[in-house]
Order: C-alpha cells, then structure tokens, then sequence
C-alpha cells in the first residue's frame, strides 16, 4: 500500500477529530447552560431553542453525527489497507526470518523485533509436509548409447566466460547438500541433495536399472548450422511475451528426435541466471515438464532461491526412462 496514502488518510482523521472536539465543546457548553438551570422550565425553555449564542444545536448535532460516521468509514478503510499490506509483507519476509533464524542457529518460540522496549511477538512455526508435488514427463529419448551431442549458437559477440556458464550446467557433477528446512521440505537437521550439472544428475538417475539408456556424455560442439541432439541457440533478442527460455522439441511417437532451446536477453542475464534457465531448459529438452513444487528448478516461473536440480527431478528422469510417463511423485 502507498505510505503516502496512509499518511493522506491519517492526517484525515487527525484534522476530522480535531474538528469534531470543537463540536463536541460548543455542545457541552450548551448543555452546561441547560443543565445549570435550576427548573424544569428553564430547561424546557432551553430546549425549545434553536439557537444558542448564534449557533444552531441542530446543525451542530448533525455535524457531530456526520463526522463521526466520516472518522469511523476512514478508520475502517485505514484497517483493512493496513491488514492487507502487512499480510503482503509477512509472506515476503517470513521466509527471510526462518532462513536467518536456521543459518544463525537461533531455536526460539519467541522473538522480538523492535528496537525498543515491548512485549514480544509470539509466533509458531509449522512445516509443511510437501509430499505430493509432482514433476511431469512426456517424451524420452531412444539412445543406442548415453552420448548426445550438444550444439551451442552464440552471437559473435558473446563473451567465452558465459560459454563456460553454459557448459558447466550441462556437464558438472557437482553435489551439494542443503538443509530440508530451507525448502519446507522437512526439519532442521534432514538434507536433501542437489546437482549443478545435468550429468552429475543423470549418472545419478543412471545407477537404476532404467528400459531406455539415460543420456550421461555430452559432448558440446560450436556450429552454426542444425548440428547436434540438442542446440542451444543464445540471442540478444528479448522474447515479445517475456520469456527467458523457450525448448522445442521434435518427436516421432514417444520418441524425441531433436532439441532446439533458445535462451533471450542473453547480454542482461548474469552468470546466475543464465546458469538457471540452461538447467531449467535442458530438462525439458531429454524429457520433463513442469513441476508443481514452486522452489523446484521445474517450477514454470523459477524461485532464484535454490536453482538446482532436484532429488525429484532425478526420480522423474528415472520414471519416464523406465517407460513411464505422466506425474511422478516427489518423496519431499
């Protein structure tokens, strides 16, 4: 919510209820003069007034009435903007407090935000058993072995440095492990692995005895022709309906035969981000969709958060090449 707005609406009610004391003077001295009268005809003869001192009692008793309705309808305004902005800011920043409370090892039910002194805010806090998140599948491919060639089109400008980026998220078999708790994904103290590279992930898959060879060689080559399993075309071209990424994919049956990825705006994308959306790219082109988890790579719109291939992508990978294809479950 605009502060302005608030401040707008606050300075408002100020200068209303300022107004209306005033109001609320007059009419006791008029009371006061009524009332201070010693009979009942002074007190009916008052009444019968309409105006005291040059001021009508009538209009100032409608006054009164329209200004407290005024104050009550701002004040009610004020409370339900306020509501919603802080339910805004709670959802954004509540993750930031639980990731600041587990990196720094606090373990407390209480904790308190102001600076000064007051009572503490009591929270609770719940986990959120994900289980029933899905990662979809569709197509495979039909190696006669596990190498696929990879094609990389770049503009003449590009700088070497974001070929590396792109080639470190297809080939590295870097694991890490990251605490549950960070993705909702369980307690403190339970982790979950991830991969960097799409071939650390599918050597990963691979272990399992699978009908259909999991492509885990992938030999990257320059050309500018239609060269390749899969080419990866990077422009500085920024999409007309605001995507990062787009995979197409030839199929023949349940068959992929060829993938094209094109990565857009690739001049404004830092290591990061390219990284990322090569990942999220390349899943689609040997085989996934989309998930429904919104911090997992596979999410439509991808969390920056923890931008790796996920346990659940593995297991998605191990389905469609086992000849299974639709949703497959994650076990987080």
């Amino acid at each position: 919510m605009n502060s302005k707005y608030l401040i707008k609406k606050k300075e408002s009610v100020k200068n209303l209820k300022a107004h209306l004391e005033l109001i609320k003077k007059d009419l006791d001295d008029i009371n006061k003069k009524i009332y201070s009268t010693e009979t009942n005809e002074k007190i009916l003869e008052w009444e019968k007034l309409e105006f005291v001192e040059g001021k009508s009692i009538d209009d100032l008793k409608e006054q009164q009435i329209k200004l407290s309705h005024k104050i009550t309808s701002i004040q009610k305004e004020l409370k339900g903007k306020k509501s919603k902005s802080l339910l805004i800011i709670e959802l954004f920043l509540l993750p930031i407090v639980f990731l600041l409370i587990t990196v720094s090892g606090i373990d407390t039910d209480i904790l308190d935000l102001s600076s000064h002194e007051s009572s503490p805010i009591k929270t609770k806090f719940f986990i959120e058993n994900l289980k029933g998140d899905t990662v979809n599948t569709w197509k495979s491919w039909r190696l006669v072995g596990t190498s696929m060639n990879v094609n990389i089109v770049s503009p003449r400008s590009m700088e070497e440095d974001k070929i590396d980026v792109i080639i470190d998220a297809i080939k590295s078999e870097e694991s890490i492990s990251i605490d549950d708790s960070l993705t909702h994904k369980g307690p403190r103290g339970t982790s979950s692995s991830f991969f960097k590279g799409w071939t650390g992930a599918l050597k990963d898959a691979s272990n399992t005895e699978s009908l259909y060879n999991i492509p885990t060689d992938f030999k990257v080559i320059r050309r500018s022709g239609g060269e390749g399993d899969i080419i990866i075309t990077l422009s500085n071209i920024k999409d007309n309906d605001g995507f990062t990424g787009y995979t197409k994919s030839i199929v023949d049956g349940n068959e992929i035969l060829k993938s094209f990825i094109t990565i857009y705006d690739i001049s404004n994308l830092n290591d990061e981000e390219l990284s990322t959306i090569v990942r999220h790219e390349f899943g689609h082109a040997i085989g996934l969709g989309h998930s429904t988890a919104p911090e997992d790579l596979m999410a439509p719109t991808i969390d920056m958060t923890i931008p790796y291939i996920s346990e659940c992508n593995i297991a998605a990978i191990k389905d469609l090449y086992s000849g299974i294809q639709g949703d497959t479950v994650c076990e987080k």
